[in-house]
């Protein structure tokens, strides 16, 4: 998965299924989305709406967006970064951890 976001306009929707597709600059390619993709909606998808998203490559290979959110109508989320969220909950257990062992340490120096 890129880190890069693109932005588009949605050009079909099937609300029965909930996907659709994003077109995107002349010349390119338009881009699958599920629903469940579109995280945080006041509303249901429209043609027209302004997506911005990321691109992954399905295991079939086929290219299809994630991480989307509708400009004006979702709040846009943090693009996941597991490796940003990884290393803070490492950092946050080691922060805790170090905490427990100076508590300990400190009881058993009154004790």
């Amino acid at each position: 998965m890129s880190d890069t976001v693109f932005t588009g306009k949605l050009r079909q929707w099937n609300k029965d299924k909930g996907f659709g597709l994003i077109g995107q600059a002349k010349g390119k390619r338009d881009i699958f989305i599920h629903g469940s993709e579109l995280k945080g909606l006041s509303r249901k998808p429209k043609i027209g709406d302004a997506i911005s998203f990321q691109v992954i490559t399905s295991k079939s290979g086929k290219t299809q967006a994630i991480n989307g959110y509708i400009k004006g109508v979702s709040a846009p989320h943090q693009v996941a970064n597991t490796k940003s969220q990884s290393a803070l909950r490492l950092i946050s257990f080691i922060v805790i951890f170090v905490a427990i062992v100076g508590i300990i340490n400190a009881i058993k120096y009154f004790i």
